[in-house]
Order: C-alpha cells, then sequence, then structure tokens
C-alpha cells in the first residue's frame, strides 16, 4: 500500500508544472486571440452536445422533473440557440444543470469509498472515478 501513496503523493508536484508549463500558455493564447462572444459560443455549444448524458443521468436518478428540464434545453438550444452556439433556453427560465454518472452511483447508494489522488485528473474516489470513465465514454465530444 505504500507503494501507491509514495506515487499519489508525487502527484501533486508534478500536476502544477505542468499546468503551468503547458495549458496555462495554450489557455492564455487561446483568451487572447479569442473574442469573448465567440468563447461564449463555443462553450454553449458543448454544454448543449452533453445534454443527452445528462438526461441520461437525470432519468436514472429519477429526477423526471429536472429531465423536462433538459429536454426542453435541448430542444430550445438547438433550434432557437442556432445549434446550442447560444443559451436561449436560459432566456426563458430553463436554467442548465449538470449531472454525472458518479452523482448517478451515488443516488443508488454506492458509497464514495477511500481517497485517490488520480494523475492530471486530481483528487477522486473509486465511485467518481467510475462515473468519470462511464461519462469519458458516452460523451460526444471525447
Amino acid at each position: 500500500m505504500r507503494k501507491t501513496l509514495k506515487f499519489t503523493d508525487s502527484i501533486p508536484i508534478f500536476w502544477p508544472e505542468i499546468f503551468k508549463l503547458i495549458i496555462k500558455p495554450i489557455t492564455g493564447l487561446y483568451r487572447t486571440i479569442t473574442p469573448a462572444p465567440a468563447r461564449e459560443a463555443v462553450h454553449s455549444f458543448l454544454e448543449n452536445l452533453r445534454t443527452p448524458i445528462i438526461l441520461a443521468n437525470d432519468i436514472l436518478q429519477g429526477e423526471i422533473g429536472r429531465a423536462g428540464n433538459t429536454v426542453i434545453r435541448f430542444g430550445v438550444n438547438s433550434t432557437w440557440g442556432i445549434l446550442g452556439f447560444r443559451d436561449a433556453a436560459s432566456d426563458l427560465g430553463f436554467e442548465y444543470h449538470t449531472e454525472d454518472f458518479g452523482q448517478t452511483l451515488a443516488v443508488w447508494g454506492i458509497g464514495e469509498g477511500p481517497f485517490l489522488m488520480l494523475p492530471v485528473l486530481g483528487p477522486s474516489n473509486p465511485r467518481d472515478t467510475v462515473g468519470k470513465v462511464v461519462d469519458y465514454l458516452t460523451d460526444p465530444i471525447n
């Protein structure tokens, strides 16, 4: 067990350096050359693409009201919002929310388990790690 702890102890030292040297300059460049309205449009479009995953988790959690909100948001944003590039549904009072498979597992009564420090992904637990894997595999953006 101590070998695992030594590995996870090194992650908080390693990841900030990668972030500082690679991720931060790339995102800084993106923010510099891309106007704020364009960034917001891309963000809204990507949120809209994730809507079917959110809907599936709403249903699996038994949240029928939220599932209805999700369906309406997807329909409004995919049409009036021009394929989701504009969040027209929020303007009509249908607020965005997120759901993930880790939350679904929690609703089903599965405990979170021990703390894990995952490379790149950061802190988690076994339940949420399984949730992240399922979300990754079902996400249309990935």
